[in-house]
């Protein structure tokens, strides 16, 4: 996270005044849905809630390198997805436009965004498709952010 904070500066406050963009004009969110028809032991794809991977399915919903993020629930815990996935009707999916932000930019983003502020439950934190589709995201030159996504690979396989 330091890397990200050298590079990109808080984006949270965009410290660097990078032009800022809404993600309904840089993403895609997927809708999850219910698992319990497709869930097959010999699917391939993996089948995701906020918490991780709950089942292999035969068929995905959303595109590798997209981030999961919960609807209900554990909303403030993204994972960024490496594979074609699933995802149950408790989470999104977001699958970035890559020609204008990088999947790795985004969940790093994801992990610094405070998603309670957007929650519209008492007892179990929840969020809304049109309150996600408003959020405003700084966005370094996509040359910048797939530095940072190679600096990132570069650390995963050395670990």
């Amino acid at each position: 996270k330091s890397r990200f904070n050298e590079m990109f500066g808080d984006v949270i406050l965009n410290e660097k005044e990078w032009k800022v963009s809404k993600w309904n004009e840089i993403l895609t969110i997927r809708n999850g849905k219910n698992q319990k028809q497709v869930e097959d032991a010999d699917g391939k794809f993996p089948i995701y809630g906020s918490g991780g991977i709950m089942g292999y399915a035969k068929d995905w919903i959303v595109k590798k390198n997209s981030v999961i993020i919960g609807r209900k629930g554990n909303i403030n815990k993204p994972i960024l997805v490496r594979e074609n996935f699933w995802n149950v009707d408790t989470a999104f999916g977001l699958e970035p436009v890559l020609e204008k932000i990088n999947s790795e930019y985004l969940f790093y983003f994801c992990q610094l965004y405070n998603f309670e502020k957007l929650n519209k439950a008492v007892t179990i934190p929840s969020l809304t498709k049109s309150d996600l589709l408003n959020i405003s995201i700084p966005l370094p030159p996509l040359a910048l952010q797939n530095e940072f996504a190679d600096f990132v690979a570069l650390v995963d396989k050395s670990q």
